[in-house]
C-alpha cells in the first residue's frame, strides 16, 4: 500500500518539481534586474525634487515678470485704441461726407475724360488706318500699271 502512494505521488503529485521550477525564475528574475526599478524610482524622486526646488519657482518668478510686463503693455495698447476711437466719435462726420462726395464726383468726371479720351484715339487710329490702306492700294495700284506698262 505504501509503495501504491508513492507511486501515486511520484505520478501525479508535482508540487516539488513546480516548486524548484517557481525558485530557479525568481532567483533569475531578481539578479537579472539588478533592482534597475528601485534606482530609476530613486533617479525620478531626485529629478522630481529639483524640479520642484529649482525649476518651479524659476518659472514662477518669470511667469509674473512676464505678464506684468505683457499686463502693461496691453494697458498701453488699449488705451491708444481708446484715444483713436475717442478722436474718431469727435470729429466732425458731416465734413467727411462732404469730401467724400467731393472725391466722388470728381471720379465720375475723371473717368468721363478717360472714355472721351479713348474714343478720341480710337476714332485717330480708325482715321489712319484708313489713311494708311488708301496710301497702300494706291501704292499697289501705280505697282500694277507699271509692272503691265514693261514688256
Amino acid at each position: 500500500f505504501t509503495d501504491l502512494n508513492e507511486i501515486h505521488a511520484r505520478l501525479f503529485d508535482h508540487r516539488p518539481i513546480l516548486q524548484g521550477h517557481i525558485n530557479y525564475f525568481v532567483r533569475e528574475f531578481e539578479e537579472k534586474r539588478n533592482d534597475h526599478e528601485i534606482e530609476r524610482l530613486k533617479k525620478l524622486n531626485e529629478d522630481i525634487r529639483d524640479m520642484k526646488d529649482e525649476l518651479l519657482p524659476q518659472s514662477t518668478k518669470g511667469m509674473d515678470l512676464f505678464l506684468a510686463n505683457l499686463t502693461a503693455k496691453l494697458k498701453v495698447a488699449t488705451e491708444v485704441c481708446n484715444k483713436v476711437e475717442n478722436k474718431e466719435n469727435s470729429m466732425d462726420t458731416e465734413f467727411l461726407e462732404k469730401e467724400r462726395v467731393q472725391r466722388k464726383d470728381e471720379w465720375i468726371e475723371f473717368l468721363g475724360q478717360q472714355a472721351k479720351t479713348c474714343e478720341e484715339i480710337d476714332e485717330e487710329f480708325t482715321e489712319q488706318a484708313g489713311i494708311l490702306a488708301r496710301h497702300y492700294a494706291e501704292l499697289e495700284k501705280n505697282l500694277k500699271t507699271v509692272n503691265s506698262s514693261v514688256p
